[in-house]
């Protein structure tokens, strides 16, 4: 609203306007990336052993971290990259991590990711052994499969991963049965955390003003100013309320339950019956969840557009797409009707819909990202709590969950077409895992 006050109805200023603003943030973008190269986050690695070896008796010390292993014990190597390297020692040991000392009855090993340098300098001249004896392989692998390597932020979007960058980078102990012992141990410091968090609110922040580029010329349709006349019932109000722990709970039990978060469609089907319910005996009007017929050309190409920024933000250009069968054309279609389409139709459609009849546009759309970050906050503390005490959770908690929030609430604002916001959704999700970089 203030840019158009400022510009009036000539586009070209509000273009020039908009230009000036983005390239600033960029300037600061680059600034930021430049001092803190690690603050963007990693794609996580793929874990895999690679080899299985004895080690005789072993001692060392790294960083914060005192491990002993009196009787020897095996090593696999489960990732190892031009600097760094990612092994589980296994075996009867004693540990000292942070200070607290670990006995054999409560660990039977430890996961570290460490560089290479370091690697070779606690090893010593300690003798590796490969390993034959096929039911001792078969047993080390069933616990590697145990192990969850560098915890993955946002794992359910784009997958980010943070660990430090010298030294002994991430580590964690494994208990008897060969399960993380968490929260995970890292030597990443305050300013990489600051400047991720950063980083991040400048790439949302951009990505908004794109999206503002291609719909200048947007002027809201009479039925939205109508809305905006007719404030929504108490029960509508009030129902906000109820939605937020249903939402959670639609995308926890999946988790708890071990089935894919596709199955989460049976929650937001269940909210969408309610809701179509409740309109019928007149609780609720003008429920038409963002699917309004003089609207649905609306928004595809941006969509498309939006995505890809995002999707460039987080990982880079891409190489190329590994698109090859008919599973992972048939995967978008799927993310859109069971994930994508139903909960742009519960968040957008009603939520931001009703908050912006009750409150107006801006306050309407800060509202809903704000309950977006408590549902995810609420998901976080029911599937994973001990992710709360690994800093860069709170990124996803208040930045990455909230930030595409108030993407997608801002897409529907100006091209009024959920479908548009599915689409966008979706490809969050998909482009992920079919982009090769």
């Amino acid at each position: 609203m203030r840019l158009k006050k400022i510009a009036g109805r000539n586009y070209f200023i509000a273009l020039m306007i908009l230009m000036l603003v983005i390239s600033v943030l960029v300037i600061a973008l680059f600034v930021a990336t430049s001092i803190l190269p690690n603050a963007l986050g990693n794609e996580p690695y793929n874990y895999e052993i690679s080899s299985i070896s004895y080690f005789e008796p072993w001692n060392f010390e790294a960083e914060d971290l005192s491990a002993g292993f009196p009787r020897g014990g095996i090593i696999l190597v489960i990732n190892e990259t031009d600097r760094f390297k990612t092994v589980i020692l296994m075996g009867e040991g004693n540990f000292v991590k942070g200070g607290i000392t670990y006995t054999n009855e409560q660990t039977s090993g430890l996961l570290m990711m460490i560089e290479h340098e370091l690697f070779d300098q606690i090893r010593g001249s300690n003798i590796f052994m490969p390993i034959e004896d096929q039911s001792l392989l078969f047993l080390v692998s069933f616990v590697f499969k145990n192990t969850s390597g560098v915890p993955n932020i946002w794992k359910d979007r784009i997958p980010l991963a943070f660990h430090g960058r010298q030294g002994l980078a991430f580590y964690y102990l494994l208990d008897p049965e060969g399960k993380p012992i968490l929260p995970p141990a890292t030597n990443l410091t305050g300013n990489e955390l600051y400047g991720t968090f950063l980083i991040y609110l400048l790439f949302i922040l951009i990505t908004i003003m794109i999206i503002m580029i291609f719909t200048l010329d947007h002027r809201y349709s009479r039925y939205w100013y109508h809305l905006a006349g007719a404030p929504p019932s108490r029960f509508a109000q009030y129902s906000l309320i109820a939605l937020m722990p249903l939402l959670a709970l639609s995308d926890i039990v999946p988790i708890l339950l071990e089935q894919s978060s596709l199955f989460a469609f049976g929650g937001y089907a269940l909210i969408l019956i309610c809701l179509i319910i409740a309109e019928k005996y007149g609780k609720i009007d003008y429920l038409d969840l963002g699917l309004r017929r003089d609207r649905l050309r609306f928004g595809y190409g941006l969509a498309l557009v939006t995505a890809t920024i995002i999707i460039i933000s987080a990982y880079g250009l891409p190489a190329g797409f590994s698109i090859g069968g008919i599973k992972p054309m048939l995967s978008l279609p799927v993310i859109f009707l069971l994930t994508g389409l139903p909960k742009e139709m519960i968040w957008r459609g009603y939520i931001q819909a009703v908050l912006t009849r009750q409150f107006g546009v801006n306050q309407g759309l800060l509202m809903m990202v704000l309950m977006a970050a408590v549902v995810r906050f609420i998901y976080l503390i029911a599937t994973e709590p001990w992710m709360l005490t690994y800093p860069f959770t709170y990124l996803e908690v208040l930045i990455l969950a909230p930030g595409l929030a108030a993407i997608l609430g801002y897409l529907y604002l100006r091209t009024e077409n959920i479908l548009a916001c599915a689409l966008l959704h979706s490809l969050i999700i998909w482009l992920p895992a079919v982009v090769i970089y």
